[in-house]
């Protein structure tokens, strides 16, 4: 099916380029030296079960290929190929060069032998006229990289966006779709920094003239407004991030946005209140319970889907009013909150949440099924120890895992509280005639599904990267730095 798709794909290609195509100039091979169908043999001692590993067959540019490629390690040196073509034709030979064995296979006599697939092999049919012939390169194709690492590259870390360097404590949120950061500089001037280009570490950064002592951890935005609370708690909006306006309501603090609206706690007479903004929402205020959060929760997420009317809020962990920590999770339907979760992370104060993907193997032992997630990462737990854990939902926020082993945090990242993530994408491309090495990814799931063109045998594609701003390191100093982080699999070329 896939050699199909490829076929129609760069038939589609060729129809569109500026150069018009006759019949005659596409290729079409004879049926008596095509190729119907390859596979392996199963081999002892394996652990891949090498008989189920799908290969395509590209008759049009001679490429027979498996997309799906073998687990890093793999030996290839070995390997029984299981080939069908006409029974007419009158010499089949396979030809192993560049790798550990060379020379060439009559495969129509001894197709039992191995094939050594560490270099390049070409197979070749020769027709029963003995003059039409069609070559075919042969590529197994091995992972160079584990595909379900969480990888955090020291060599992609940034500083802060900073005008003076060394600055005291930011937060940064998202902002019609793009990064904004708010910086207490070292100077105790504050910046407002947006990136321009977060791919390329371009950022405009406008200093701020304040007529209040901005609650920097406090930001946080609708897609119309930016909220921020000064130091005494009154409210101010802003649609551009430097100009800000006193609505008059005092909060204790702010939790997040829910569609258009921010939801907040207010102190009333010692009784703290669910609130929002703008007051005339239709949102009924409540009375906070005493095991709701009024402190370093996580951030507020949203999600939609077909089961739901309204869309659906949640975070988890953070501090009571009596100070101690909570592992709950909280959720809210527009209307009520509710818990969604309890005792399946340690209680935790200022952790980030992040929308990713992993991956899980289905009943092949190759194919893996894709799931969005929410990734919670970082924050202090109760013990007064950081959580280096990554703990995974799969269902928003009803159950939590922790990650698998190749998704936790290496040990070169730093431990780290209040800390701030986003996931942006980064445009790659790759070439359909030569890229056959790196397994594609099946397309992500939701909104950020993996979206990719096709132009002159170059494939495009947006690769999401989740980015890591700042945090409390143990000594409670800033940490000065961005971390961009990305799971392997999705690096890799995309399948049509």
């Amino acid at each position: 099916m896939l050699s199909a798709c490829i076929a129609l794909l760069m038939g589609s290609l060729s129809s569109c380029n500026k150069k018009t195509e006759t019949e005659e100039d596409i290729y079409m091979p004879a049926s008596s030296v095509a190729v119907t169908n390859f596979s392996l043999k199963s081999k002892n001692g394996s652990k891949v079960k090498l008989d189920s590993v799908f290969f395509s067959i590209d008759l049009n540019r001679g490429v027979i290929f498996n997309a799906d490629s073998l687990p890093v390690g793999t030996d290839i040196t070995k390997l029984v190929p299981v080939i069908s073509y006409s029974p007419s034709a009158s010499a089949v030979t396979l030809t192993q060069s560049g790798g550990k064995t060379t020379g060439e296979i009559d495969y129509k006599t001894n197709p039992s032998d191995s094939v050594d697939f560490s270099g390049k092999v070409v197979l070749k049919i020769t027709a029963e006229d003995k003059t039409t012939t069609r070559s075919y390169d042969i590529k197994v194709n091995v992972h160079k990289l584990e595909p379900d690492s969480l990888v955090w590259d020291q060599l992609a870390v940034t500083q802060m966006p900073s005008r003076q360097g060394n600055p005291k404590s930011q937060k940064t949120v998202m902002y019609n779709g793009r990064p904004y950061s708010l910086i207490n500089e070292a100077d105790n001037s504050y910046t407002m920094s947006v990136a321009t280009d977060i791919l390329q570490g371009v950022w405009d950064k406008l200093p701020l003239t304040l007529d209040f002592e901005p609650d920097v951890r406090s930001l946080n935005a609708t897609s119309k407004q930016m909220y921020l609370l000064d130091a005494g708690g009154v409210l101010h909006t802003s649609s551009d991030g430097v100009s800000w306006d006193n609505t008059g309501c005092v909060w204790t603090n702010i939790i997040g946005a829910y569609g258009d609206i921010m939801l907040g706690i207010r102190n009333e007479g010692g009784t703290l209140m669910h609130t929002c903004w703008p007051t005339d929402s239709g949102y009924a205020e409540a009375e906070v319970s005493s095991d709701f959060p009024v402190a370093d929760y996580s951030d507020f997420v949203q999600f939609s889907n077909r089961w739901t009317t309204l869309p659906i809020g949640f975070m988890t962990g953070g501090r009571l009013a009596d100070g101690s920590f909570t592992d709950k999770t909280w959720g809210f339907d527009g209307d009520h909150w509710a818990v969604l979760s309890e005792g399946m992370t340690p209680p935790v104060a200022g952790p980030t949440l992040v929308p990713y993907y992993v991956y899980r193997k289905t009943t092949s032992s190759l194919v893996q099924k894709e799931f969005s997630v929410w990734m919670m990462i970082g924050g202090l737990r109760h013990d007064g120890y950081y959580n280096r854990t990554i703990y995974v939902s799969y269902d928003n926020g009803v159950n939590w895992y922790a990650a698998d082993t190749q998704m936790q945090l290496p040990d070169h990242f730093p431990a780290l509280r209040d800390l701030d993530g986003i996931v942006a994408e980064w445009p790659k491309q790759a070439s359909l005639q030569s890229n056959w090495t790196d397994t594609p990814s099946r397309g992500l799931p939701g909104m950020a599904r993996v979206k990719y063109s096709v132009e002159d045998y170059e494939v495009y594609w947006d690769c999401p990267y989740i980015y890591i701003f700042g945090g409390v390191k143990s000594n409670g100093a800033l940490n000065d730095e961005v971390w961009r982080g990305v799971l392997n699999r999705l690096t890799f070329t995309p399948q049509f």
